[in-house]
């Protein structure tokens, strides 16, 4: 007979041949061991159980086995098992349990490779590069590198870092450590480069999400940094090198990423997308070379004698050209100029032949370069017939002084008729120093060229002292040559001199405004203020002597003024005058001397600047200017303005006293001083 016993764990009912509860799964033998009953034992213990009630003085013999069980039989009755339902459907369908075990053990193992993929940092390799398209549309080419900073910005960057740190620490003022660090961190840097790549916290921890902090993420970034023994860097892209050339726009290369995979893995990072193209873009268009831009040929001379001039504006700087020096052309002639074309690195493509200088691109057609050489003909023409040429016509001549005092020296040689100038030389001949009337000397010496390009000259010729056959002429000095500024044209000059002479009055205003009168004026204190700066006149000095060979001046031109300033010192406004005057002006024409030298003179009164100029000895002084300003500052201003004074002084000094004579007949004050 079965008899059921019960579960002393849980109070499952247990069947006489089961090894383990199938309410909770504890193991019968071992409950057994602990109530210290066998399997065997277990049958008879049922029947006292059963029987207590009637014969209650039997019990004690069977107490211990029956207690057990009816102890453990207790709970059951008052708790049912959830779990012995459960145990008996397992029991019943052994196939569904084992198939949701296998899919729960498929789940666990996916669970634990999801997590072990998802522990890595999966980068598209193609973010970490840039790419340069190179060459020219149909001849191009494509590089790659890792669109990273110079491997000294890093560098930097973790110096400054550290260096940061400890300076926090320990307290310490690094100075300009600071800018440093802001360079080499710098988020402006960081949108030019791979965010992989990047330097700034900010930028590279965001990149790196599967690093802790910032710290691992530079050991990540780093390890794509990684280099071999030549300093190049471990992760590079390969070509195929038959398909990386003659590229064009559109065109699609393959590339490959060649780097160490378990040496990323090691920092957590894998690689995808490690094969991929680009798309060729950005291609310029070469330039084709004119081998002859910018060549021009001009002949000259004439029919039989001519000659060839070749001139080039270099609009490639890698051609360089050669060319005959004739001089026997004729018009119809064949004249060839050889272009040299100085390259490296050219490369053929098709009928083309293209390559790069100073980051432009060029192409020439292959055919039309023969050993690095291209040659062009050019048809001679325009050469003159022979013709006889008055070599002193339209001479013009460089000259020492002016009229009265004027030496010729030598031709200007841009009056020289463009068929002589390089035929021909001229001398000058003058003793001494001439005036209108005056005459000298010009010699015209022909080269033996001159004959050869068709030339003859017309004149009077002599024998010179090697027997050469030269032409001469005598010129005479008249109103073109260059002559001394005079009382007629000086107020002209010295308008001329306008802008000079404002920078003058500027730096004298400078010099009065703040300081003591400026000597020989007389007032007392500083000048506060210029009250007013007033032209009087414009007035030429000028000698009849000879002053070429000293020091002494031929002419000079002053511009007169009076200034009211107010001082310090004086209860009203005082006035002094100023000249400002230049020597030795020359008058070509309407031009005068080129930029010449200005000096200051200051004086008390105009009567002072008659002393020391008009009165000046050996000197006509004229008034240049407009007349309505007063001479002097006495109450005949007004007479003396309407008067010619002549004034005659004898040899002295500066401070010579003149005698004047006046008479009412021009408008112009005139000063005569004899030597």
């Amino acid at each position: 007979m079965n008899t059921i016993k019960f579960c002393a764990k849980c109070g499952a009912p247990i069947g006489p041949e089961e090894k383990f509860c199938g309410g909770c799964g504890a193991s019968i033998a071992e409950m057994e061991a602990e109530a210290g009953i066998s399997t065997q034992q277990a049958a008879p213990a049922q029947a006292p159980v059963q029987q207590a009630q009637p014969v209650q003085q039997q019990a004690p013999q069977y107490a211990q086995p029956a207690n057990n069980y009816a102890q453990a039989a207790a709970p059951a009755a008052a708790k049912p098992n959830p779990f012995a339902k459960l145990g008996e459907w397992v029991k019943g369908h052994k196939k569904i349990t084992l198939i949701a075990a296998a899919a729960l053990i498929v789940v666990i193992v996916a669970i634990i490779i999801l997590c072990n993929i998802l522990k890595y940092q999966v980068i598209d390799a193609k973010d970490l590069f840039k790419f340069e398209f190179k060459g020219i549309d149909g001849c191009g080419y494509v590089e790659a590198e890792l669109n990273c900073y110079d491997k000294s910005y890093y560098s930097m960057s973790d110096a400054t870092s550290a260096l940061g740190d400890l300076a926090d620490e320990a307290d310490l003022d690094l100075g300009d450590l600071d800018d440093l660090s802001d360079f080499a961190s710098s988020s402006d840097k960081s949108s030019k480069v791979s965010k992989y790549f990047a330097i700034d916290k900010k930028t590279l921890t965001k990149a790196f999400n599967k690093a802790d902090d910032f710290a691992e993420a530079k050991q990540m970034r780093n390890a794509l940094l990684k280099t071999n023994s030549d300093g190049e860097y471990k992760l590079k892209i390969s070509f195929d090198k038959k398909a990386n050339k003659n590229l064009k726009n559109g065109d699609k290369v393959k590339c490959t990423v060649k780097y160490n995979e378990d040496s990323l893995k090691d920092k957590n990072i894998k690689l995808k997308n490690t094969e991929f193209e680009v798309t060729v873009k950005d291609l310029k268009n070469g330039e084709e070379i004119d081998f002859f831009k910018g060549v021009e040929v001009k002949f000259s001379g004439f029919d039989g004698n001519g000659s060839a001039d070749v001139s080039y504006d270099s609009a490639y700087p890698f051609i360089y050209y050669d060319y005959d020096y004739k001089s026997d052309l004729k018009n119809g002639d064949k004249y060839t100029v050889t272009a040299n074309i100085d390259i490296y690195g050219a490369e053929e493509s098709g009928d083309m032949t293209w390559f790069e200088y100073d980051d432009k691109y060029y192409t020439y057609k292959t055919a039309d370069v023969k050993d690095g050489k291209v040659t062009k003909d050019f048809t001679v023409e325009g050469l003159e017939k022979t013709q006889e040429i008055d070599p002193f016509e339209g001479l013009e001549f460089e000259c020492s002084g002016g009229v009265p005092f004027v030496k010729p020296y030598s031709v200007k040689s841009e009056s020289i008729p463009a068929a002589l100038k390089d035929n021909v030389s001229y001398s000058v001949s003058c003793d001494d120093y001439i005036g209108i009337g005056g005459t000298f000397k010009v010699t015209c010496s022909p080269y033996s060229s001159l004959a050869r390009n068709g030339i003859t000259l017309s004149g009077k010729t002599e024998t010179n002292d090697w027997g050469d056959t030269v032409y001469v002429k005598e010129i005479t000095v008249d109103e073109t040559f260059p002559a001394y500024v005079t009382a007629d044209n000086g107020k002209a000059a010295m308008d001329s001199y306008q802008s000079y002479i404002d920078d003058k009055i500027e730096d004298m205003r400078k010099d009065i405004k703040g300081h003591y009168a400026p000597y020989p004026a007389d007032f007392d204190g500083k000048v506060t203020s210029i009250e007013s700066f007033d032209y009087v006149d414009t007035y030429v000095a000028f000698t009849n002597k000879k002053n070429y060979d000293s020091w002494e001046n031929t002419n000079a031109l002053y511009n007169l003024y009076k200034i009211t300033v107010k001082t310090d010192k004086e209860k009203k406004a005082v006035s002094f005058y100023a000249s400002i005057y230049c020597s030795n002006i020359v008058a070509t024409g309407e031009t005068f001397t080129e930029e010449p030298y200005f000096s200051t003179s200051y004086y008390n009164k105009e009567a002072d600047f008659k002393k020391k100029v008009i009165e000046a000895e050996g000197y006509t002084t004229t008034k240049a200017g407009a007349a309505s300003k007063p001479a002097t500052d006495d109450s005949s201003s007004a007479a003396a303005n309407e008067a010619t004074t002549t004034t005659t002084t004898t040899a002295k000094t500066d401070s010579s006293v003149a005698e004047t004579t006046t008479s009412a007949k021009d408008k112009a004050t005139t000063t005569t001083l004899v030597p």
